[in-house]
């Protein structure tokens, strides 16, 4: 389920290792260490919207593609931690925070879903309860997740196979995950993922694979939403413009994972469209806004014809005034 580029795998590895070398050189003992992967989320099926929370069961996979490294300034890691600190750690975090959304405003579909931590040691498998609770159960954790439309908690853990030693030599990738020389004796990191069901019970979703840059759900991952290409950034030009011209008041942008929506009054509601990445081969979501302040979003049911036919037969318009006149 866990899918993890080589692009992105290289780095992550590569700064697992550089905390444990630098333990085992200055305290003799490896130090953990912690970064953030950015990664798309593949649908079973139909997604949802990043305004309704994604559960673990609508997910085939996670695909992992890039890996958002904290600034050492707001590093405190030791052998059985790690955590940031720091006299300026809100504005390295602002900093840092900054730096997270530039990729994601390059690469769409990217969103950051999951946390990621190493444990440096043989036998480092598991979550703690420490991980669990701060990652999982505290209300830090809960709004953290529901800001990213996420009704699942995702936790990685980096681990090794055997004890580590300061690295000697160049990293090797496959799919298990990364071979490292450690004193001219090969050990293998690998990266195992957990997730929260429905219930709030974890699950064990196994290791992840290391892909090849030419794998579907790679390419997938890496495809321009539908509005960054030519053909749809006129086409949402176009619609914008018609639903003024058609009198109705209108707010554009983007939702996040590659979503675009558009913001209507019509019928005497506030109504939402969301546009999924692959618009339109992938349907359009509708909600009812009813609290925009707690996310208290309803679902509406999508006419069959606004599913049909290709992006230049689509209209926002028509679809807008089925469910009534301007500001009425």
């Amino acid at each position: 389920m866990i899918l993890v580029s080589e692009a992105a795998a290289a780095p992550l590895f590569a700064e697992v290792q550089r905390w444990v070398d630098r333990g085992l050189r200055e305290g003799g003992a490896p130090l953990e260490s912690l970064l953030y992967p950015l990664s798309a989320l593949v649908p079973r099926t139909e997604l949802t919207s990043p305004l309704e929370p994604v559960r673990l069961d609508q997910l085939a996979h996670l695909v992992v593609d890039a890996v958002a490294v904290p600034p050492d300034g707001a590093k405190s890691f030791t052998a059985a931690n790690c955590h940031f600190a720091g006299p300026d750690l809100e504005a390295v975090s602002a900093s840092f925070n900054r730096e997270i959304d530039a990729v994601l405003s390059a690469r769409p579909r990217l969103g950051l879903h999951s946390k990621l931590h190493a444990h440096p040691f043989q036998g480092g498998c598991f979550l703690s309860a420490g991980d669990r609770y701060h990652g999982i159960a505290s209300p830090a954790a809960r709004q953290w997740r529901e800001r990213r439309g996420l009704a699942t908690a995702i936790l990685h853990v980096v681990h090794p196979d055997d004890s580590p030693r300061p690295s000697d030599g160049p990293w090797q990738l496959d799919a298990r995950g990364a071979v490292a020389s450690c004193n001219g004796r090969p050990v293998r990191w690998r990266l195992n993922t957990w997730a929260t069901d429905a219930a709030g019970e974890l699950t064990d979703l196994g290791p992840a694979t290391i892909v090849a840059p030419e794998h579907p759900a790679l390419l997938a991952a890496r495809r321009p939403p539908y509005w960054a290409t030519p053909d749809g950034s006129r086409w949402c030009d176009a619609q914008k413009t018609a639903l003024r011209a058609a009198g109705y008041e209108v707010s554009r942008n983007l939702l996040g994972r590659g979503w675009r929506r558009y913001l209507v009054r019509a019928g005497g509601r506030q109504v939402l469209i969301a546009l999924p990445p692959d618009f339109p081969a992938a349907p359009l979501r509708l909600l009812e806004i009813r609290r925009a302040w707690c996310n208290d979003f309803e679902p509406m049911a999508v006419p069959a014809w606004i599913l049909r036919g290709s992006l230049r037969q689509r209209s926002l318009v028509r679809l807008v005034r089925h469910l009534g006149a301007p500001g009425s």
